[in-house]
């Protein structure tokens, strides 16, 4: 039995003495060894050690407690941080999108206004042209209208003098009285002949009337054809006349509308320029948008990349120092064990001893 004894309390001796060496091994147990030394040193008592060992437990419970506190706050205020700029760069991703298809689409329908435009100015080109080529042409034709009719009216009055100088015959006056009249209507009709064939019956009858045995033949058919061929040029006057009050209507209607049309498509000119210009200012200005949105975007980036690279350091710190106090603790229990059991020992041993 004695040899029983002495066996347990060696095994006890070495596994004690190991035990101790291990904590002291570590740094934190070798300081809470000192401090146990010196207190038995100073002959304090067994309690009052384990004492200062559940301060020492206690101490590292409420470290544990803060710092596991300082982390919560810690992890909410980066969520929050997080969930912020998160937000901010979801944000400038939509601004980025939005204004690259606003500048792309205004770019496709700039590209028609300016086809527009170009179209428009031709339009007004042709218009122009047209009013031109069309007014030159109406004055032309009442030019000549005005022409045509003057040189009507000058046969017409050869026609009138012809006849009166019949009237004068038929009452009795001699052919040697009207020579002078004669020869001037003559010459005039003759004039008149090269633009107007339809003189030729006029001159042949003033011919005749010359002719000393034809002075009283016929007067009263030379004043019959007189009348016809008047007749025939005032119905030629008529019908030019009809033919410029239709020109002349037919261009007024024309030109109005021509004027009409050069005043829509001036409008629409003016109109397409304040268009292109808005479609040009839209296209810089989202293009600045998005340049400003891209820079933005790589910063809110770069700030949670730093965020999370902070949080994760946070992290690491929180893990090393948690471990590191569960270790602390585990010693301090292992200390407190210790010293349970060497005073459990030693009240075993005295009862012997006695």
């Amino acid at each position: 039995q004695e040899f029983g004894t002495s066996a347990l309390t060696a095994a006890k001796f070495v596994d004690t003495h190991t035990t101790l060496a291990q904590i002291n091994a570590d740094p934190f147990g070798n300081v809470v060894l000192s401090a146990i030394k010196a207190h038995l040193q100073a002959s304090t008592p067994a309690n009052e050690v384990n004492m200062l060992l559940n301060a020492v437990s206690a101490g590292l419970v409420q470290d544990q407690n803060d710092h596991d506190h300082a982390f919560e706050l810690d992890t909410v205020v980066n969520n929050q941080v997080v969930q912020d700029l998160e937000k901010e760069i979801l944000y400038h991703n939509d601004q980025i999108t939005s204004n690259t298809q606003l500048r792309d689409d205004t770019i496709e329908a700039l590209a028609v206004s300016e086809e527009d435009i170009r179209v428009t100015i031709a339009d007004i080109a042709t218009n122009e042209q047209t009013y031109a080529r069309e007014e030159a042409t109406r004055n032309q034709q009442h030019d000549t209208f005005v022409a045509k009719v003057a040189a009507i009216d000058d046969v017409i009055d050869a026609i009138d003098e012809a006849a009166k100088l019949i009237q004068h015959l038929s009452l009795g006056a001699s052919f040697a009285q009207l020579k002078t009249k004669y020869d001037t209507l003559h010459k005039e009709t003759l004039r008149q002949h090269i633009t107007h064939s339809i003189l030729q019956p006029v001159i042949s009858a003033l011919t005749e009337l010359a002719t000393p045995r034809s002075q009283h033949k016929k007067p009263n058919q030379i004043a019959q054809l007189l009348s016809e061929i008047r007749q025939q040029l005032v119905s030629e006057k008529n019908t030019k006349t009809d033919v410029e009050d239709r020109q002349a209507a037919h261009w007024a209607e024309f030109s109005v509308h021509l004027s009409n049309e050069h005043t829509r498509l001036v409008e629409r000119k003016a109109q397409l320029e304040v268009q292109i210009q808005e479609q040009k200012d839209t296209i810089e200005d989202a293009q600045s948008w998005i340049e400003f949105h891209t820079l933005e975007l790589e910063n809110s980036e770069e700030r949670l990349a730093g965020q999370n690279a902070w949080y994760a350091v946070q992290s690491q710190i929180y893990e090393e120092q948690t471990a590191e106090r569960a270790a602390q603790t585990e010693v301090v229990d292992r200390l407190q064990e210790h010293i349970s059991e060497k005073l459990s020992t030693t009240a075993q041993s005295s009862p012997a001893e006695n």
